[in-house]
């Protein structure tokens, strides 16, 4: 008789109920129970089960019809288990535990990542970054060779229309020499690539089958849902041995770019500290210098200094600019009285943060980009990040305070962009933290952790500057990276452990055909699409990580009106801004054009009666007045919360776009056809340096936080 009845699972299950499909949390550890003590039917009904604790008992195997799909949490450590493959049952599984299962190999392993499309845990260690190269990268290298050796030794043995008994005969000498011939990693993968390749060939046979046709090039094309629940490649969860060889593309192998870097060296566990500032208040000026290969062009005009605007009511007066601002005012913002609270922002702080040596007289400190941090709880204070020079700042929007300053001699630092993940403490609880990565003209992003004032490792993604970086909304370590080197490549930095150590790796490499100036990911299908504003028009890729191709040239190309009025002297070609106002419109302009496009991402698409064609003409939906400024990489934002449009100019003007009223006009698909006025343009006050006058100001970032409470320059 088992030792397992509904009473034992009642009485050892969470919450406690009187019906089995209550049970969230099961505990059935040390009980000495063996394969025909678990039953099925019993099981089953546990529906609802999250965690299933079987660890240190005497299974040798699992059954494969327990029926908990929703099951996250799986330990079955100190067993008998001789395989992993029967895991695929539990697709939403998260975290796997199989320790001190003397059977099981690092092939095992491999096999495990891709039979769990959810996995993030392996015995106690985040294989975030290493699963999902292997699900992809690692996948296309093996389907390949398959396809390779399918051409070379078998293709010609059938004919055009071949019958299933000549698939047949032909199938069994295919799949037995695909299994033979294919090597691929270390020796100790060998089982896992003799189990790895037999399934892609028979993929590729039933495919023949199926179609009676042989097209390998489309057959090898597999559907996601193929890819997670049939292909495996993984990873030990133990300490890193020889099995990680296999992994190409890793970071730590890619060629060194051209300059060394001159700041303290980064390791995981020895850490740059963040280092805190004094605040200068001096405004900044811009200065035009020579545009080198490789960095991004500089303007000719003063620079502004960093300044937040807030919409919020305070009593507190600042006193920490030499700003001559008089009747300073802040209002309450609610989506109802949006137009009211544009009438009346108000400057709140101005910083000097960035320049050398925080000396108040350095006017060349270039200033490039910010972000807002991630509200984690609201106890943490609302922070922006910039960067600009050789350093990162985070700041305190209420206060003006700089909180964290980081480093690095020789650097200059031209984009940043945050992301949070959800790491493993030393008491192995979860716990959210926000990471911010920054990059520059060295091509090294690094990663930091700015709660704790630790940079806690660098990924050297490109030979040249990286020019543009943006996470991805669904997959949180997914990172993509845009250069001077006309690539941009996915990153997946993986998760930290408790001590800092992590493991990057290369998934995907998009070729564009000049500099990629922003990038944005669909936001309704974000594992689809990315759309970039380049220096030679507006393109986009497929960036599904189940094709074959791991380097991809673009899908499409989008045409704008604007470029039916190009003349020698302006190619309206280059955009050098792009966002999205919701999950279908975008907001972009070219340099010179003199005004703001929003057109329709899907519209545009549905255009498409072909996939040979590559050109697109962007459906145009409005058209908004915007500055007739020759300056280039004016960038603006966008804030989908409250449908409004920001960006600046050369003479120090902040253009505000309020397009409530006509939200619904949008989101219909609503052509507009007459040109949009701003709803309100805020001028740079007048400000003085200790030594000379701000005369002429030029806004090249405007940034604002998702509540619309601070607008940061």
């Amino acid at each position: 008789m088992s030792k397992i009845t509904a009473d034992v699972l009642l009485k050892e299950g969470l919450p406690k109920s009187i019906h089995l499909k209550d049970l969230k949390k099961l505990n059935l550890s040390k009980m000495h129970l063996e394969m025909k003590d678990i039953d099925p039917k019993l099981f089953s009904q546990m529906v609802n089960l999250d965690e299933l604790d079987i660890s240190h008992n005497t299974l040798s195997e699992l059954p494969d019809n327990l029926g908990l799909h929703n099951l996250r949490i799986l330990n079955f450590a100190d067993n008998h288990v001789e395989d992993v493959t029967v895991l695929k049952q539990f697709p939403n599984l998260e975290e796997v535990i199989y320790e001190d299962n003397i059977y099981l190999t690092v092939s095992d392993n491999y096999k495990v990542f891709c039979l769990l499309p959810k996995l993030r845990r392996l015995n106690n260690k985040d294989i975030t970054s290493l699963a999902n190269h292997v699900r992809f990268v690692n996948h296309r290298e093996l389907s390949n060779r398959v396809e390779a050796h399918w051409d070379s030794k078998f293709k010609d043995n059938l004919p055009d229309k071949p019958s299933s008994q000549k698939i047949n005969a032909v199938a069994k000498d295919f799949i037995k020499s695909v299994v033979n011939n294919i090597k691929y990693g270390p020796s100790s993968l060998k089982e896992f690539v003799r189990w790895k390749v037999e399934i892609i060939a028979r993929q590729l046979i039933s495919s023949l089958s199926n179609n009676q046709k042989i097209d390998t090039h489309s057959l090898l094309q597999t559907t996601n849902e193929d890819t997670m629940s049939e292909q495996a490649l993984g990873c030990s969860g133990k300490k890193r041995d020889s099995a990680d060889d296999c992994t190409e593309g890793s970071p730590t192998k890619r060629t060194r770019i051209q300059h060394e870097l001159q700041s303290i060296p980064l390791s995981p566990r020895k850490s740059n500290r963040l280092q805190n500032s004094p605040l200068s208040l001096t405004p900044i000026k811009r200065k035009q210098e020579t545009s080198t290969q490789g960095t991004p062009s500089k303007s000719t005009e003063t620079k502004s200094p960093k300044v937040a605007l807030k919409s919020t009511p305070s009593k507190k007066q600042s006193n920490e600019s030499s700003a001559k601002i008089n009747g300073k005012q802040k209002l309450s913002l609610t989506p109802k009285i949006i137009q009211k609270a544009l009438d009346n922002i108000e400057p709140l702080h101005f910083l000097q943060c960035h320049s050398k040596n925080n000396s108040c007289e350095d006017f060349k400190t270039q200033l490039w980009a910010c972000a807002f941090e991630p509200i984690l709880d609201s106890s943490s204070p609302k922070a922006v990040a910039t960067c600009g020079g050789d350093s990162v700042c985070i700041i305190d929007c209420e206060t003006g305070k700089v909180m964290k300053k980081y480093k690095v001699t020789g650097e200059e630092f031209f984009t940043l962009v945050w992301t949070t993940l959800t790491m493993i403490g030393k008491d192995e609880q979860k716990r959210k933290i926000n990471v911010l990565a920054a990059g520059g003209k060295h091509g090294v992003v690094r990663i930091i952790h700015a709660k704790v004032s630790l940079c806690y490792g660098e990924i050297k993604a490109h030979k040249k500057a990286i020019s543009i970086m943006c996470f991805s909304p669904k997959q949180d370590t997914f990172l993509f990276t845009g250069s001077y080197d006309k690539r941009i490549i996915l990153w997946d930095i993986g998760v930290p452990d408790c001590d800092y150590n992590f493991r990057p790796s290369q998934l995907l490499t998009l070729d564009t055909t000049s500099v990629p100036l922003r990038m944005c990911l669909v936001p309704s299908c974000p594992d689809e699409f990315l759309v970039a504003a380049c220096e030679d028009g507006c393109f986009a890729w497929d960036i599904r990580l189940d094709k074959k191709q791991g380097r991809r040239s673009y899908e499409v190309e989008l045409n704008f009106p604007i470029y039916k009025e190009e003349r020698k002297d302006n190619d309206f070609h280059v955009i050098d801004s792009l966002a999205f106002l919701n999950e279908d419109i975008i907001a972009s302009k070219s340099v010179m054009q003199g005004s703001i496009y929003l057109w329709s991402w899907e519209k545009t698409l549905k255009t498409r009666k072909t996939k040979n064609v590559k050109k697109l003409d962007a459906v145009i939906l409005a058209q908004m007045k915007w500055s007739s400024s020759e300056t280039p990489y004016l960038v603006l934002s966008t804030s989908p919360e409250r449908y409004c449009v920001f960006c600046g100019d050369e003479d120090g003007k902040i253009w505000i776009y309020d397009l409530d009223s006509c939200k619904a006009d949008l989101q219909r698909g609503k052509l507009c056809s007459v040109v949009k006025e701003p709803t309100k343009i805020l001028s740079w006050p007048i400000l003085f340096s200790p030594k000379e006058k701000v005369e002429k100001t030029l806004i090249n970032v405007v940034t604002v936080d998702p509540t619309m409470e601070y607008l940061v320059l």
